[in-house]
């Protein structure tokens, strides 16, 4: 069974990077990144995790868009969900970027009524499934029809305007 749902979600993501160009374009304003460490702001939400770090601590009662944009760090895309793709409740497909984190093709434009707005430009060499499994032999190979991947060049704009929630 698992191998035909593996199979099925295969050609949905063929078919949805085709009928897309390859692209994947999201507008993330659902949640907000939350301040986890003085230096790191999370978006954890079922569909979403993201991460943001600067270089230095910033403090509620002193951020504004200069500081932001010059202590800017990196982002990591964890996890992103793909619009209008029914994927199974027990699998996870995500778009994968060559580096867990990065800084190229970032751009903080603004931060107003503690709202944050970034716009990212990146590239993803693949879009990848599993099926959730239960305690996991560490270092095994995954059993066939529990994962799938699909390489191609996919081209990823991302914005996001979500606040900006201090600890």
């Amino acid at each position: 069974m698992s191998s035909s749902v593996a199979k099925d979600l295969e050609k949905k993501i063929v078919a949805w990077l085709d009928a897309h160009g390859n692209k994947i374009e999201l507008n993330i304003k659902e949640g907000e990144l939350k301040q986890c460490t003085p230096t790191m702001f999370t978006c954890s939400t079922p569909q979403t995790f993201i991460s943001i770090s600067f270089k230095h601590p910033i403090l509620k009662d002193k951020v504004n868009l200069e500081e932001l944009q010059r202590n800017f760090s990196f982002i990591a895309l964890n996890q992103l969900s793909l619009p209008d793709l029914d994927v199974p409740s027990n699998w996870e497909v995500q778009p994968q970027t060559s580096m867990s984190s990065f800084d190229e093709g970032v751009t903080i434009e603004a931060y107003e009524n503690g709202r944050l707005r970034v716009t990212i430009v990146t590239q993803f060499f693949a879009i990848d499934g599993q099926q959730e499994q239960r305690n996991p032999i560490m270092d095994k190979q995954a059993d066939e029809g529990t994962y799938f991947q699909v390489r191609r060049d996919i081209k990823g704009t991302i914005k996001l305007d979500m606040p900006l929630v201090f600890e």
